[in-house]
């Protein structure tokens, strides 16, 4: 690891650290389960969306290239858990929704990743918590910000 002179610097590598870490943890999780991680996290966006989505509108979104969009996607409907259907407006675009089977399946998985997930919250309280939220969001706004300039 780079080691910089600054000490807000150094702060930042320690966290930029610690989020590759929350991400091998979910990646971890979502293998125990049989998945990738972005199918995971596709996963649980479609819960989230039932009306369904755009292929590169999920890939920007979740920050997933859509080169790796495409492959997730392909595994899922191989597992028959997703399907390509065709867009309402538009024959050429496809929208991504679960298959009535896949929705059983992901109800599931979401149902398990919440609970694994409010058992590690439960060890917060709620003002580390909202602190928490507030310092990520603060810094994530600042960092766009700096990106327009």
């Amino acid at each position: 690891m780079v080691k910089a002179g600054n000490k807000e610097i150094n702060t930042l590598l320690e966290l930029s650290d610690l989020w590759r870490r929350y991400d091998r943890v979910y990646t971890c999780w979502a293998q125990k389960h049989g998945i990738s991680n972005s199918a995971m996290t596709l996963i649980e966006e479609l819960c989230m969306r039932p009306e369904g989505v755009e292929p590169a509108e999920a890939a920007d979104h979740l920050g997933i290239p859509r080169q790796t969009m495409t492959a997730t996607l392909d595994a899922l409907e191989k597992k028959s858990l997703i399907g390509r259907f065709p867009h309402e407006k538009d024959r050429r675009r496809k929208i991504i929704r679960f298959t009535p089977e896949g929705m059983v399946s992901a109800e599931s998985l979401v149902k398990d990743l919440h609970e694994w997930e409010s058992k590690a919250l439960s060890s917060l309280s709620k003002t580390e918590l909202v602190r928490a939220y507030k310092t990520v969001k603060l810094l994530c706004a600042e960092l766009e910000k700096g990106l327009k300039e």
